[in-house]
């Protein structure tokens, strides 16, 4: 740990956190030891001023911590605390006192067979909980991953990809990466997905056994040309490991373990008396301050705080190198360019800041410190790609990493491999209970909750009165308003709004339940009772005119207008108490309602998917066996598939704009609160925050 400097902050979170000294330095700012309130230890990271301006990357940081907020697991080193609008933002994490892998590494050496499993299984369970939190770490290595007592920890996970895309530095030409660690379709220009993060465990624990698979010159045209064309050298990895490490450095993305996969093929050996690291590392581990006392003296040359990733120039696009058909004419890679000297070692002060985007390593065998430079780290890779012909860094471009289709992500060009999709930034609408009784007694307003920050912002609270109900909400088609159903001593309506609450308007009576809004924005399809029966109406928004489109013999529930206006699904009995989705055309309300669905239990609650194609749903209720779970089934009643299935009861369906996520509800009736999906099962989260209750949600 280093001193305070000149121009550093005294505190952060108006004074919740004293910063008593530098931990670290790198691409996104300083890293600083503090203290809350109580004298706990944390580690603070404050944004650099000149990314503190820039719109883009506070965006995607307030997104990134809110995701890295939901990690948890007890291999990571969570988000405890964060200001991402503050100036400057800031985020504070659990201080885990340790060296990091780097250290040990350099100063133990190769690990043993046991430690290496432990190692290996709690680093998995760490990308398994930051994967589940929809989180790619992008960065992991040594240097990422302290070694405590009970099991290593990963950090700064997630929280580098707020970089991507920042003006500050793409208008100069850099771009996040780690020579040593980057996957095959890192160098190339693929997708980034969890994959990456499995292939860069499987480089950690090579580095960890002893070895190197793919050579020391990690930015080399040699070792560029072998990451993207030849096998791994594992010829140092325990005989039981070698499998299971070879796997997570497979070309192919697709073919790596998830993390799950991964601990499921390790046999875990922890030693009798419980301690999991070989005698040298746990000296080692003694070394270290647990709780620094006296800022301004105590430094400890092993203990380290990770820098950034490393921020290295672009070079312009070439095409790279691919293996011929036949193989005498493989090209054979270019020699390696002549060594580049590394500045002469400066001797070591404790007062010394570190450099920016450094890591400082100690040399076992004479204690001098060694400085790996960004300067040259950028100049090698420049330098490689221009021999090798390999594209080493590309822009990370957002429309074809993620994707626009409805089914959780687009592969880039040349890979196979969906980019995970990103939680979307547009807000929810939801309804949220402000006292308990629901559904018997309705306490219901209607709330905006942002995807990036933790507080809902109520909504119509200058036209809503005592005893009112507000539920049901549904953005128009052009998010300028919205639509509710709001229920009173006066009965039950439906009423639109502006999309900041203001301008509330009753259109209509209604039975009750959803309402959906046509296409073009004009008209509204609502429940009401003709002859005893509820049926499916349209009202036109404008002037109120209401017009009957069902006939059926039993109850109508559940509208939504299809997004190219030509069907309303609706749900109907198909048997007794078993509602099924139907689709009726508006424009021939005579005609009969198609059958989609056909379970032997309850499907309730369709959306439609934006593209049209795709229905989202509930099957069955909270009295069913199984409680009830959301489904996919495509429009015309094929490929009926579960998305979330737990012994929960989850409800309520709504689509992201983009059609790769889908919000649900989870819990009772009574404490609902709202979770999110990729449309691909994956990266499951909770959104609801706080202690009311929270449900119906609605992203567009």
């Amino acid at each position: 740990m280093r001193p305070l400097e000149a121009g550093d902050p005294e505190s952060v979170g108006d004074g919740r956190y004293r910063l008593v000294g530098r931990l670290g330095q790198g691409g996104m700012g300083v890293v600083y030891l503090g203290r809350s309130r109580s004298g706990r230890a944390v580690a603070v990271k404050v944004v650099r001023p000149e990314l503190g301006t820039d719109p883009e990357f506070l965006r995607r940081f307030a997104q990134e911590v809110a995701a890295a907020r939901r990690v948890g697991g007890f291999h990571t080193a969570p988000v405890v605390d964060a200001d991402p609008e503050g100036r400057p933002a800031w985020l504070v994490t659990a201080y885990v006192p340790g060296p990091t892998l780097r250290t040990v590494i350099d100063h133990v050496g190769a690990l043993p067979e046991d430690t290496l499993s432990v190692l290996a299984a709690g680093l998995a369970e760490a990308l398994e909980a930051i994967h589940r939190a929809g989180v790619v770490h992008r960065d992991l290595k040594p240097a990422n991953i302290v070694v405590a007592e009970d099991g290593p920890r990963v950090i700064d996970f997630g929280i580098a990809r707020a970089l991507d895309g920042s003006t500050a530095l793409t208008r100069t030409g850099l771009q996040v990466g780690t020579p040593g660690y980057l996957a095959p379709e890192q160098l190339t220009g693929g997708a980034i997905t969890p994959a990456v993060d499995m292939f860069a465990l499987g480089v950690v624990l090579c580095q960890a056994a002893g070895g190197s698979p793919f050579g020391e010159a990690a930015s080399s045209a040699a070792w560029l040309y072998r990451v993207v064309h030849e096998e791994p050298d594992l010829s140092a990895v325990p005989a039981a490991l070698r499998g299971p490490v070879g796997a997570c450095l497979a070309k192919d993305p697709a073919r790596r373990p998830t993390p799950t996969a991964f601990i499921d093929s390790l046999t875990v050996h922890h030693p009798a008396d419980e301690g999991w690291l070989p005698d040298a590392a746990t000296l080692l581990l003694a070394t270290v301050p647990q709780v620094p006392q006296v800022p301004a003296t105590v430094a400890a040359a092993t203990t380290e705080v990770t820098p950034e990733p490393v921020l290295v120039t672009e070079p312009e696009p070439v095409p790279v190198p691919q293996p011929e058909t036949t193989p005498t004419q493989l090209p054979e890679p270019e020699p390696e360019p002549q060594p580049v000297p590394e500045p002469a070692p400066e001797p070591e002060h404790p007062t010394r800041p570190l450099d920016t985007d450094t890591t400082a390593d100690t040399d076992p065998g004479t204690g001098t410190g060694r400085r790996r430079g960004v300067a040259l780290a950028a100049a090698l890779v420049v330098c490689a790609a221009v021999v090798a012909g390999v594209v080493v860094w590309q822009p990370w471009d957002r429309h074809r990493a993620e994707g626009n289709n409805g089914g959780g992500g687009k592969a880039s060009a040349g890979s196979s491999t969906p980019s995970p999709a990103a939680l979307p930034t547009a807000p929810l609408l939801v309804r949220q209970d402000t006292a308990p009784g629901w559904p018997g007694k309705c306490h219901g307003v209607i709330a905006e909750r942002p995807a990036a920050t933790d507080t809902p912002r109520r909504l119509l609270a200058d036209s809503s009165g005592p005893g009112d109900c507000d539920m049901l909400p549904q953005w128009a088609p052009d998010r300028a308003s919205f639509a509710f159903t709001r229920r009173n001593s006066e009965g039950t309506a439906v009423w639109t709004a502006k999309a900041d609450g203001s301008g509330a308007r009753r259109i209509t009576s209604i039975a009750g339940g959803r309402v959906s809004w046509s296409p073009d924005g004009t008209r509204l399809a609502v429940l009401r009772v003709s002859d005893g029966v509820q049926q499916l109406y349209e009202v036109t928004v404008a002037d109120r005119s209401v017009r009957r489109l069902t006939h059926s013999a039993t109850r109508v529930e559940d509208p939504a207008w299809s997004p190219d206006g030509r069907s309303i699904a609706i749900c109907l009995e198909a048997g007794p108490g078993n509602m099924q989705i139907h689709l009726v055309d508006p424009s021939a309300p005579e005609s009969e309602p198609r059958q989609v669905t056909r379970l032997p239990h309850t499907a309730v609650d369709p959306v439609w998917s934006p593209d049209g194609k795709t229905f989202a749903y509930t099957a069955g209720t909270d009295r069913s066996p199984a409680k009830g779970d959301i489904r996919l089934v495509s429009v015309d009643g094929t490929g009926d598939r579960p998305l979330v299935t737990t012994s929960a009861h989850e409800m309520d369906p709504a689509w992201s704009a983009d059609g790769r996520w889908v919000a649900f509800v989870r819990g009772p009736y009574a404490t609902p609160a709202i979770y999110a999906v990729r449309a691909d099962g994956t990266g499951e989260r909770r959104l609801t925050t706080g202690t009311l209750p929270e449900g119906h949600p609605a992203w567009r």
